[in-house]
């Protein structure tokens, strides 16, 4: 068999042997070229026509120019290509879109948005019914809208600003309230100070020993069931001369609790010789800050014969532990050093347990020694003279 020299011109489609043309063939690159350019006919290296393939190629690409692209030794590439030259394409479409908006400034990103809500509130105002509008909104909608020198336009407010009118009634009505609450803590002031006058004149009586007001046409008190110190008035002012200089109630020496009852009269002495009752009321008082120790009497005598009532006649004193809840203490200063009293404090002394007994209904049995209970030696002169606490409690009876 004779051997045939066979070249291939790259750039026309016609095949060569020994020097003379014997064969025409397309070459398959330009086929394919053509194929996609719809300008050629014939057949590719797959078998398909070109008129089929362009059929195919609207079909899809699976279907038809996928396929094909598949098919032909540089399919692939060519199909990537396109694919990578696409979404560059579109990369660079969202880039543009982002720069131009990045360059926008954010004041006029934000008055595109507040032109943007300010359009969509008037849409909402315009499709609402006339009844639901507002004065307000109503006159807007139907005024025309103003402009500036410039052609802009100038949005009207809402709202317009409350007159001199609506001023001054809402200054009237802040007024009004304000007065209202000021009568109203007036009164509340007024009922507190007329029931503290109360309590001060049932308690303490002022200067007229806790004793009603006299009656101008007869001159006597009106008592008509008056009550001081839980006793009746009349019974109350028959009490000897004293002053009253009630403690602070406190918890160490005047806690403010009643005396419910009263079936003994204790005698005290202050156990420190030379201390008037003034001084001894003081030491009472300053116990709600020492906190020393739980200490008070109803009465102080002192050696010159004065009286001063530390705590109301209705309230306990913290004098005999045991018996402060139903029972008044009496102390007693001195000034020598056995305990004996003055003569002075010994006749005020008698004074007052008279008007006591009376006045509880007690015997003089009733008038006991802190000695008594307890067996403190208190007061100590009539501890070591129990005779001499016999005369004593005879010269009340005398009186």
């Amino acid at each position: 068999m004779q051997s045939r020299n066979v070249r291939r011109n790259q750039d026309l489609d016609v095949l060569y042997e020994n020097g003379s043309a014997c064969a025409v063939r397309r070459n398959p690159y330009l086929v394919e070229f053509e194929a996609q350019r719809g300008q050629g006919r014939g057949r590719s290296r797959s078998g398909q026509t070109f008129d089929s393939r362009q059929a195919s190629r609207r079909g899809g690409y699976k279907a038809g120019r996928g396929a094909e692209y598949d098919a032909g030794p540089r399919g692939g590439q060519r199909h990537r290509a396109e694919k990578t030259d696409m979404i560059w394409r579109e990369s660079g479409r969202r880039r543009e879109e982002e720069t131009d908006f990045r360059q926008r400034s954010p004041k006029r990103r934000g008055d595109e948005a507040y032109a943007g809500r300010r359009q969509y509130g008037q849409d909402m105002r315009a499709a609402a019914p006339r009844s639901a509008r507002g004065p307000y909104i109503e006159d807007q909608t139907a005024a025309e809208p103003r402009k500036r020198a410039d052609g802009r336009r100038i949005q009207a407010p809402l709202r317009q600003s409350a007159g001199p009118g609506a001023m001054t009634r809402r200054r009237r009505r802040v007024m009004m309230q304000r007065a209202l609450v000021g009568v109203w803590v007036f009164c509340v002031l007024v009922l507190v100070a007329t029931l503290l006058l109360e309590k001060g004149r049932a308690s303490a009586g002022g200067d007229t020993g806790g004793l009603p007001k006299e009656n101008t046409e007869t001159g006597q008190p009106q008592y008509s069931g008056y009550m001081v110190q839980g006793l009746p008035a009349e019974e109350f002012a028959k009490h000897p001369a004293w002053t009253e200089d009630f403690l602070t109630v406190n918890e160490y020496s005047r806690p403010g609790d009643p005396l419910e009852s009263v079936k003994n009269i204790f005698v005290h002495y202050t156990a420190n010789p030379g201390t008037s009752a003034a001084q001894n009321r003081s030491y009472f008082e300053g116990l709600k800050d020492s906190h020393e120790t739980s200490a008070s009497s109803h009465f102080i005598i002192g050696y010159e014969g004065e009286i001063i009532q530390c705590v109301p006649l209705d309230e306990i004193a913290y004098a005999v532990q045991s018996r402060n809840g139903d029972s008044v203490s009496i102390e007693c200063c001195y000034l020598k050093a056995d305990g004996s009293f003055t003569q002075e404090t010994y006749d005020s002394l008698l004074l007052l347990l008279a008007w006591l007994t009376d006045v509880y209904d007690l015997d003089t049995e009733d008038i006991l020694r802190h000695y008594d209970c307890g067996g403190k030696k208190c007061p100590l002169y009539y501890t070591d003279n129990p005779d001499k606490w016999e005369d004593l409690k005879k010269d009340v009876d005398k009186l």
